[in-house]
């Protein structure tokens, strides 16, 4: 199975520090990933790391997608523009996987299925630039809203933010990824998953040490009043998020993807909409008429460049097949005539030994006087004389037996 999880959040909201402890191991290692004050970028960058994990003997090859520099910058317009063009770039590359003539049973998936946005835990609600980013990207990713370094508040601080997110973000329309109820689970896993949909957004808090506990070792922080355990869901949501994300909605976020995300940008291509799929608004200066005659010529100029297009994607596929047969043909060609070649070089061969074996029996005839037709006359002649000689010998056998069967007789 195969899945992509891009990593959306300001600089040092502990993204690096979070995915370490989901996939327990260090993706983000100090030496080529160190820390956000030592990598500055001036522009919003993507970078992508590859982690193998195995759950329940199932392979899971995982892509986290980072972005170094989101957020950082003084002015942040469109700095989420690199991402979307990410996320689209995917969906371009599998759109034409499935596009092409010969296409295979199950192209490989690259497509980003899950994005974990991270929010500061400033308790105030959300960013403008928060609120902009998930309204660009809910309609191409699922969302999952994550409050990180959820340790620096108090849990009474950590649930009214929480409800602070929730009735922003049903303010803003931002749509994020709903938790379906049933997962396949029934009677206590059903309430489990229940219980779990109910901490979005998931309030984390992400450590890569050890520390021992009571002869236990946990991951978690350690304070001068106490330990902020990482997989302790009375401390935080890390639990709940890596179930849900890595082990019991994967196949889900995959499936969200493939049918609405990836359906809808597949829609918006095919149908050549502009990038954000609105349709033009009305001019009020113009005639409502004349702006109608103007959409309608407008509309029919695209449906003819639409049907000349499909017409070069059929001529194109026509020629494409057209040559892979011209191949076919020519490599079926190339078989025959080296098979003909074949058979006439062995033919040749067997007249030249057909012609040194009459001059060696021409040179034999010649030394010993004899021709094939003598020996075999004489052959016959000897084989007869044999025939003979042993019939002779049998009848003389078969008196001498009597004889001596009679002579036995008048001896009794």
């Amino acid at each position: 199975m195969v899945g992509g999880y891009p990593v959306r959040g300001e600089t040092g909201l502990g993204k690096s520090t979070l995915i370490n402890s989901l996939f327990l191991t260090d993706v983000y290692d100090k030496d080529k990933h160190p820390g956000p004050s030592l990598r500055v970028k001036k522009t919003v960058g993507v970078e992508t790391s590859v982690v193998l994990l195995k759950e329940n003997g199932v392979n899971l090859t995982l892509t986290i997608v980072d972005t170094p520099g989101f957020g950082d910058a003084v002015d942040n317009s469109n700095c989420w523009q690199p991402i979307i063009d990410f996320v689209e770039s995917k969906y371009e590359e599998f759109l034409n996987a499935e596009s092409r003539v010969t296409r295979m049973a199950a192209p490989p998936d690259t497509r980003v299925h899950c994005c974990l946005y991270f929010i500061a835990p400033s308790g105030h609600g959300l960013k403008p630039l928060d609120v902009e980013f998930m309204q660009r990207l809910s309609d191409k990713v699922n969302i999952i809203p994550v409050i990180a370094k959820a340790d620096t508040m108090t849990p009474e601080e950590c649930k009214d933010f929480k409800e602070q997110i929730l009735k922003e973000i049903a303010q803003h329309k931002i749509k994020i990824y709903d938790f379906p109820e049933s997962t396949g689970e029934e009677g206590d896993g059903a309430e489990t998953s229940k219980a779990l949909r109910g901490r979005v957004p998931f309030a984390v808090v992400g450590a890569n040490t050890v520390i021992e506990q009571d002869g236990r070792r946990i991951r978690g922080r350690k304070y001068p009043w106490g330990i902020a355990e990482v997989e302790n869901l009375e401390h935080c949501d890390f639990l709940a998020l890596r179930n849900m994300v890595i082990r019991t909605h994967l196949q889900d976020l995959k499936d969200v993807t493939s049918s609405v995300h990836y359906e809808n940008y597949r829609c918006r291509k095919l149908a050549g909409l502009s990038h954000d799929g609105k349709p033009h608004r009305m001019n009020s200066n113009k005639n409502p008429l004349a702006q109608m005659e103007e959409e309608k010529r407008e509309h029919d100029s695209k449906m003819k460049k639409m049907e000349i297009e499909m017409e070069q994607v059929f001529d194109m596929k026509v020629r494409e097949k057209r040559a892979k047969l011209k191949e076919s043909e020519a490599e079926l060609a190339r078989r025959h005539e080296a098979t003909r070649r074949a058979l006439e070089a062995q033919a040749r061969e067997l007249e030249d030994r057909q012609r040194a074996l009459l001059a060696e029996q021409s040179a034999w005839e010649r030394e010993t006087g004899l021709s094939l037709d003598d020996l075999r006359r004489r052959s016959l002649e000897a084989n007869s004389k044999e025939t003979v000689d042993g019939k002779e010998k049998k009848d003389k056998k078969k008196k001498d037996w009597s004889f001596k069967n009679v002579t036995s007789g008048i001896s009794m």
